[in-house]
Order: C-alpha cells, then structure tokens, then sequence
C-alpha cells in the first residue's frame, strides 16, 4: 500500500508501548500516519486500482495456442459394379499450434502451424504441414496508437486520481489530528481553571461562614456562596467529560501500541503558545492552493480521463475498413515428420481482402460521443468552478486565521482588566459596600475571561491548521512526503 512519511532529515519522535503518553503535535501526527485504521483502509485504493493498468495492458499480451483432436469413422459406400455397399475405416489426426498477438497500431498477427493425417487417403500424399501467417489491420475505425491504448490511459489516470484522493484524505486526517490535539489540550487547561475556580469558591465560602459567626456578614451571604460553589463543581464535572471525550477522540486518531487501550492516559508536551508565524499574502495562498490541493488535482485527472474518452467516441463514428492478409506454405508427405521438410515445397497459398462495414445512421455512436463531449466540457467547467471555491475557501480561512490572532490580544487584555474588576469588587466586599453575589458575579466574568483566552491561542492554533489545509501545503509544512504532491497540468 502507499505510505506518507516523514521527508530525509525530519526524525519522528518514538512512542512509549505502555504506560503513560507523553506526546508531542509531531508525535501524534506521524502516530496516525503510521497506525490510523482508516488511514491502512484508504491507503489500499491506489493498489487497487493500480491493477487496472495491468488489465489494460493485457489485451496486448502475446497469447500462446495449441489445439489437437483425433477422430475414428467408418463409412459406407456403394459399389456401382456390384450394386454392394461396403465400408472404409480410416481415421484423422488434427493437431494445431501457434501465438497470436494484437499491437497497439490496430494489428492483429497470428502465426499458427497446422499438421493433419488422414488414414483412408488413397492419395501418395496422406499428412499435410502447413505454416501461415494472418495480418489484419484496421484502416479506419481503431487505427492508431492514440484509440487503442486509451484504456491503458485511462487506467493509469484513475490510478494516479486514486494518489491523490488518498493525500486529500491524509490531510484531513492530519488536520484532524492536529485539531484534536489541541482540543485535547484546550479540555486539560479548562479542567485546571475550573478547579482553580471551584478551589476559590471553597475558600470564599469558608471566609463567608468566619464572618457570619463573628456578626460581620449576615446568614444570606452563605446561600449565595453554597449556591455559586454548586454551579463552579458543575461546571467542573462538565469540564472533566469534555476532557475525557477529547482523550479517547484523540487515541483513536493516533491508535498507539498499547495494551492499555482506551485507558491509556495523555500528556501532552506542547503547550497552547503563539506561534510565530509569518502569512502570506491572500493571493501567495490562493496560487499554492490552486497548484496543490488534491481535490482540483482529481478534477483536472477527471478530465484527462473524458478526454480520452472523447477520442474512443469519436473513433466509434468512423466505419471500419480492414486489411486482411493470410499467406501459408503447405509440405505433403505420407508422414509428419516428412510433411514438415515439404514446406519449402511449391505448395502455397496467399489471400488478401478488405473487409468494410457502415452501420446506417450510427445513432448509438453518436450519442455515445455527444454525451462524452459534454461531459467533458461540463467537467472543465467544474473545474472552474472548483477553483473560484478554493480560493474563496482560503480567503476566509486567512481571514480567519488573522481574525483569531487578534483575539488572542484581545482576550488577554480582557483577562488582565477582568482580574483588576475582582480585586475591586473583592476590596468592596471586605469593607461591607458589595455583596457576595456581586462578588460571585465578577468571579465568572473573570472565569469566562480566562477560558476565552485559552481559545483564543488554540483556535489561532486550529485556523493556521484549517489554512494549510485548505492551500494544500499541511504535509510540506509537517515535513511529510507521499504521492499526490505534483501538480496535475490539462493539456488542451
């Protein structure tokens, strides 16, 4: 099966067989690249389909033939001069031999040897050897080259389409990998500032109860308490399941070696940062994307494919007109073997014909060529507007990708002045001139901050995965290499 692994000189880190995970974004991409099962599936369908050509290829294999028979009879006859019947038993022995091939020029040669011997000749000459050799070529309807190897053309760009669906569907894998990594560790740093909330709700409420018995808060202040600490363990339970469902969702991606199994614990080493990383122009993106991206590649191989197909239809609109040339050298002798040293005898025969046929109107191959004609049109058109998708596709996705960088500032100093708003309120709290509730209400916002700026770098982190993805350069990036990376150029 076809693989994609990682370019000379970029070495993927191992992976522990057991015990606790510890993965790394390059770990866990070529993780899935080595072990995903629905990768090992798909990358079975090039093979597949590079058996096709083969097929092909066959019709224009020599073909080796040999043939024998032996016929016993007895027949009966009538004696004009007696007016009696009587009977002649003989037998006759027929063996025949030869190869026989069909070239991609629209020839068909068979060279055969034919031995035959028959009992009851009363001739001095009983066996006969015969060598021929039979030419026919088409002269009209599949002559050339370019008609009959269409098949074998045909193959071989199914199977080359076949390439890169299968790098379409690697790079969706890949970009999957990395968003479930990432959503993996979104999951993780919610679960820690949910209880870093639930921790600080604890403790508020333990300072609430203090000042209720010393008469500084009165009894209310408790439920307001009890009742935001209930709501930050929900939220923490929640957080918990999210982050389970994001570690099984990413082991079934990555697929480890483990006896563990689902029960296989994930850490990660890569940390939800900011990248550095310098964008290109809309236009310098949209130009690899219509170069690179698989699925406008198997578009453009599609319509290779109908143009091919245009060239077997028309081929059908023309009558058929074939050479036919037969030429055989016959040795007689009362024997096989003596047969054979007559060949260069003066016994030959040669017979050279046309053979011609016109099917009146012609309806069906004409139909079959309009339908090919416009499909293949309509294929150059979906070509076009294939591409005028790509690059509205990485248009938004670069503006996406901008878009998310600058939430990632703006968060952060929503965070920071979310922080100042709680120690305000907090300040207020202590000297009687705010409520618990108003307390709790600041604390969420600063939660909510918090959680937003994790998503702000992550989703940065997923938009500049989704951009690669869609102008087609996510493998080059990752240093993986495979087939499906040239670009599919029409000639027209």
């Amino acid at each position: 099966a076809q693989t994609y692994r990682a370019l000379p000189g970029v070495q993927p880190p191992p992976l522990p067989a057991e015990g606790l995970l510890d993965l790394s974004l390059e770990g866990a991409v070529f993780s899935a690249l080595a072990r995903n099962k629905a990768l090992q599936v798909e990358q079975f369908k090039p093979v597949i389909a590079g058996t096709f050509i083969e097929t092909e290829q066959a019709v224009f294999d020599p073909v080796l033939f040999a043939s024998g028979s032996y016929v016993s009879y007895r027949d009966r006859s009538l004696d004009n001069i007696s007016a009696r019947f009587f009977s002649i038993d003989g037998s006759r022995t027929d063996v025949r031999g030869g190869a026989s091939q069909r070239f991609a020029t629209g020839t068909d040669v068979t060279l055969d040897l034919n031995l035959s011997s028959r009992e009851d000749d009363n001739s001095e000459y009983s066996d006969e050897a015969r060598a021929g050799l039979n030419l026919t070529q088409a002269l009209l309807r599949d002559f050339g080259v370019a008609v009959n190897l269409v098949g074998i053309r045909q193959a071989e760009t199914e199977s080359l389409a076949s390439a890169y669906n299968l790098r379409g569907f690697t790079e969706a894998l890949v970009a999957a990998v990395e968003n479930g990594y990432w959503d993996y560790a979104l999951a993780v740093r919610q679960v820690e500032i949910f209880q870093e909330s639930v921790d600080l709700a604890r403790r508020q409420l333990d300072n609430i109860r203090t000042r209720i018995e010393v008469g500084q808060l009165s009894e209310t202040e408790e439920s307001v308490a009890n009742a935001e600490l209930a709501l930050r363990e929900q939220q923490l339970i929640n957080a918990r399941t999210a982050r389970e469902k994001a570690r099984l969702e990413l082991l079934r991606l990555l697929n480890p070696v483990s006896g563990e199994g689902w029960d296989r614990q994930i850490t990660l080493s890569d940390t939800a940062l900011v990248p550095e990383v310098e964008l290109g122009s809309a236009l310098e993106h949209e130009a690899l994307a219509l170069k690179l991206r698989p699925e406008l590649n198997e578009a453009r191989l599609e319509a290779r494919s109908g143009e091919l197909e245009t060239v077997q239809t028309a081929n059908g609109l023309l009558p058929r007109l074939d050479l036919f040339i037969i030429m055989g050298k016959t040795g007689y002798s009362q024997s096989f073997a003596n047969s054979f040293s007559d060949l260069d005898g003066p016994g030959y025969d040669f017979t050279a014909g046309l053979d011609f046929e016109l099917p009146l109107h012609n309806r069906a191959a004409r139909a079959l060529d309009t339908r090919a004609q416009a499909r293949y049109q309509q294929t150059l058109q979906s070509i076009e507007n294939l591409k005028q998708l790509i690059s509205l596709d990485v248009r938004n996705a670069l503006l996406e990708t901008e878009r998310s960088l600058q939430q990632i500032v703006a968060s952060a100093s929503r965070r920071v002045l979310q922080e100042e708003v709680v120690r305000a309120e907090t300040v207020r709290f202590q000297v009687g001139t705010a409520t618990a509730l108003d307390v709790a209400r600041v604390q969420r916002d600063l939660l909510e901050s918090r959680i937003n700026e994790v998503e702000a770098i992550v989703n940065y982190r997923k938009a500049l995965t989704g951009l690669y993805l869609l102008d087609g350069t996510l493998l080059l990036r990752r240093g993986i290499e495979g087939p499906g990376a040239a670009e599919v150029v029409l000639q027209r």
